[in-house]
C-alpha cells in the first residue's frame, strides 16, 4: 500500500528550509505516521471529521496518498506547517520534535487537516482535526482552556 513519504534525504522540496529529516528524528516521525494509520483505522471519527474539510479527503486517504511528503524544518519558531492549504508539502519543527513524540503526531494531524483544505489564519478546522483522533478533549474546545496532558490546543489558530 502506499504511504506519505516521509523525507529522509530522496526528496527535494520546492519550499525553502523544509529539507530531509535528521537521522535522530527518523525513528519518531516514523512512529507518529504509523500511529496516525492506527487512529484512521480504529477510530471512525478521525476519517469522519477529514471528509467534512473542503477537499473532502479522509484520514486514511491522505496517509496512503505518496504524493505528501513530510519535511523537516530546523528554524522554524512554530510547530509545523504545510507550503500552502491543500498543498503537499508539509515541514515538522525542530520544536516539535523536542517536546516529544506525541506533539510530533499531533503537529502531522494538524498538518494534513492543511493538506485536506482547512484553512488557515483564524480558522480552527486543523487543530479541531486532533479532538477526532483522540488527542484532546471536548472540554478544551467548549472552554477554551488548555489541558496540558493532551497535544491538543484549543487557543492554536491556523
Amino acid at each position: 500500500m502506499a504511504s506519505m513519504q516521509i523525507n529522509i534525504g530522496d526528496h527535494i522540496s520546492s519550499e525553502a528550509g523544509y529539507i530531509a529529516i535528521p537521522e535522530r528524528h527518523r525513528g519518531t516521525m516514523r512512529w507518529a505516521r504509523t500511529k496516525a494509520k492506527e487512529i484512521a483505522k480504529t477510530m471512525p471519527s478521525a476519517n469522519t471529521y477529514f471528509k467534512t474539510l473542503p477537499d473532502g479527503r479522509s484520514l486514511s486517504d491522505l496517509l496512503s496518498d505518496s504524493s505528501i511528503w513530510v519535511n523537516y524544518h530546523p528554524t522554524m519558531p512554530f510547530f509545523g506547517e504545510t507550503n500552502q492549504v491543500s498543498g503537499k508539502e508539509i515541514a515538522i519543527s525542530e520544536k516539535s520534535f523536542k517536546i516529544g513524540r506525541w506533539t510530533v503526531l499531533a503537529t502531522l494531524i494538524h498538518e494534513l487537516a492543511h493538506t485536506d483544505g482547512a484553512p488557515g489564519g483564524t480558522d480552527k478546522r486543523a487543530e479541531r482535526a486532533l479532538l477526532s483522533c483522540g488527542l484532546g478533549k471536548l472540554s478544551e474546545l467548549t472552554t477554551g482552556i488548555d489541558d496540558p496532558k493532551t497535544p491538543f490546543n484549543p487557543n492554536i489558530q491556523g
